[in-house]
């Protein structure tokens, strides 16, 4: 079954490690099949935008997910977490959480929630997060 994305002119995603760019006037539904992992670009951190240890903790994951990776990535992974939980103690709950999808291999799942750190609106995506399965 393939997996149906809606996507704006201009706009990108990820195909794996492919970005993948839109040049059109209009809306237009693509069908991504198989089982590359898939990532919208407002989903995406750029390797300019990590200034931060939140940034570099997504980061992190993100390049787990998108490269099939995840041992390879697991010194980023833990000296972003680190970094983050020396800023920011409060979010240990947060990354034990992030943890525990991973081990599941649940990565698209915790990059959604780390989301949160850039932006504590998104407490409504932490919840429904924890309700999916």
């Amino acid at each position: 079954m393939a997996l149906k994305l809606t996507v704006k002119p201009g706009e990108s995603f990820f195909v794996g490690t492919a970005e993948i760019t839109v040049q059109c006037d209009a809306i237009v539904n693509v069908l991504v099949g198989g089982k590359a992992p898939v990532l919208r670009s407002e989903d995406y951190v750029s390797d300019a935008d990590l200034n931060s240890p939140a940034h570099r903790l997504r980061h992190a994951v993100q390049q787990m997910y998108l490269t099939g990776d995840v041992a390879g990535h697991h010194i980023a992974y833990f000296e972003a977490v680190q970094a983050l939980l020396a800023e920011a103690p409060q979010h240990s709950g947060l990354v034990a959480e992030v943890n525990g999808m991973l081990m599941n291999g649940a990565t698209y799942k915790a990059i959604k929630l780390l989301k949160c750190l850039s932006n504590p609106e998104l407490t409504q995506t932490r919840a429904k997060l924890k309700l999916v399965g």
